[in-house]
């Protein structure tokens, strides 16, 4: 008994020491924009891009904090039920397509109204800035828009 636990003992010794030497190696100063693959797309939901540069008041913080709480309550998840279901075809000892096509359009419906939801979150949104901030959206859009995505199957370059 003895053996094993100094075997143990020795061995999360010998890991622990491991990690630290790695720990060590790294660059302290390595940030996520300092990576080459990173500078190749922009970081953050399309919706974050587009507010980037506004500068909004605190009432409008506040405002924009409850359009986004209301649209929260109004957003809705599979059921229990859809995601049992989804795990029954998938561990099914024979397809059914049927009842796979069946999921597939109720998943479809509730995209639609998270859909719906969203756009009309966004649209509350915009229509609370300024005329200077409308202006400053359309610009992040019209960036944003312009992007060049790398191909999928690209591996990223190195620098």
């Amino acid at each position: 008994m003895r053996k094993v636990t100094s075997l143990l003992l020795a061995s999360s010794l010998l890991m622990g020491s491991a990690s630290m030497v790695y720990a060590e190696t790294a660059p302290l100063s390595a940030t996520p924009n300092e990576h080459s693959h990173m500078k190749k797309r922009p970081h953050g939901a399309p919706e974050m891009m587009l507010m980037k540069g506004i500068v909004l008041t605190d009432a409008q913080k506040q405002q924009i904090h409850s359009i986004l709480a209301e649209g929260r309550k109004n957003l809705t998840h599979p059921s229990k039920a859809d995601r049992q279901a989804a795990f029954d075809l998938i561990t099914a000892e024979k397809f059914d397509a049927a009842k796979a096509q069946s999921l597939a359009d109720s998943h479809a419906a509730l995209d639609k109204q998270r859909m719906v939801n969203r756009l009309e979150t966004d649209s509350k949104i915009y229509n609370l800035l300024t005329a200077d901030q409308k202006k400053q959206y359309q610009a992040n859009y019209e960036k944003m828009k312009n992007f060049k995505h790398p191909a999928p199957d690209a591996a990223p370059q190195q620098d």
